[in-house]
């Protein structure tokens, strides 16, 4: 099976999710260390203060067009990992609609995600593993979402994630996957400011144990619809830098 914690760091990226481009272009924006304005995140997780802002749905954060746009590219590093993504393509994804969002990663993962926002409801349909390991794990209905959640409103919605494997049958687990946006939080460092969703999102089924994480997302500006932060049982991770070709 995938490993969550790739998919979980695509997710909200619609690469989902949640989310390319080498080098140091100038026409591609670069948040990093020592640029002072909303395009730095960069401090330790620790070092954050995190205060409320102003309230808004979460829309602005899981609703992204530049994610949704062939050709765009945008570079995530957390940790000393990156994650370069790529809006490959509009294609058909057992038959439905979708966005291929190609991803590689510095510790050596490829996968391609498939999603879409249709009728304003975001949609995650499957993803597939080139390397290390082939595999295809997709969704039966997709895994779905309203874009505009209000603050603090919940939903949940059940169906099969299927696992297919190279000379394995089918593997079908059912899950109960459910999201809460918590509202909207303004981050805080020392290079800059951001408005963020904060998303809570969790997983429990029959032969799964129930996960549960937080995103940071950030909601306005060249980035919005990328992941700032994330938080689970192991820890909070931090975007080091973001690159958009954009």
């Amino acid at each position: 099976m995938q490993d969550m914690r790739f998919i979980k760091r695509i997710t909200p990226l619609l690469a989902m999710a949640v989310l390319v481009g080498c080098g140091d272009g100038a026409d591609k924006p670069v948040a990093e260390a020592g640029a002072a304005s909303e395009a730095a995140v960069v401090v330790p997780a620790e070092a954050v203060h995190v205060a409320a802002a102003a309230s808004g749905g979460s829309a602005a954060c899981l609703d992204a067009p530049a994610m949704r746009t062939v050709g765009n590219t945008w570079t995530i590093t957390t940790d000393g990992q990156r994650d370069v993504n790529t809006v490959a393509e509009l294609a058909t994804y057992r038959g439905q609609s979708a966005y291929r969002t190609h991803t590689e990663n510095s510790a050596g993962t490829v996968a391609d995600a498939y999603g879409n926002v249709v009728d304003g409801v975001v949609h995650w349909y499957g993803s597939v593993m080139t390397q290390p390991a082939i595999n295809e794990s997709y969704n039966q209905p997709s895994f779905s979402v309203p874009a505009d959640l209000p603050q603090d409103q919940t939903h949940s919605v059940s169906f099969d994630s299927i696992t297919v494997q190279p000379g394995a049958e089918p593997f079908v687990m059912k899950l109960t996957n459910t999201v809460t946006y918590q509202g909207r939080e303004r981050i805080e460092t020392a290079f800059g400011a951001f408005d963020t969703c904060k998303m809570e999102f969790s997983t429990e089924g029959s032969m799964v144990p129930k996960t549960t994480w937080q995103q940071w997302i950030i909601a306005s500006g060249k980035f919005a619809g990328l992941p700032l932060r994330m938080s689970n049982v192991q820890g909070t991770t931090q975007a080091s830098s973001i690159e958009v070709s954009w």
